[in-house]
């Protein structure tokens, strides 16, 4: 899922062979105070999946594995969108 090489993401990238097509980008994510966070060494994007009211899951790629992580946040964060075409 991760854009392989060391361009945009933290040496060593681990795992990264981009068999899906997705390319995901290190983007980090915005604070809830506005600043920015993790650039090059995390990809965060929001699911359409709401957890409750306030939060809702994202998935996130990390510089240091291969996987595919998720975990629900709050809405005052921002991530990154990725629209996929059905």
């Amino acid at each position: 899922m991760k854009e392989t090489g060391t361009t945009h993401w933290t040496s060593t990238n681990t795992g990264a062979t981009n068999e899906s097509g997705f390319t995901g980008l290190p983007g980090g994510f915005r604070t809830y105070d506005g600043t920015f966070a993790e650039i090059g060494n995390y990809g965060y994007w929001w699911s359409s999946t709401a957890q409750t009211a306030s939060a809702a899951w994202r998935r996130y790629l990390w510089y240091g594995n291969r996987e595919v992580n998720s975990h629900y946040t709050l809405y005052e964060y921002g991530f990154s969108v990725r629209c996929i075409r059905d």
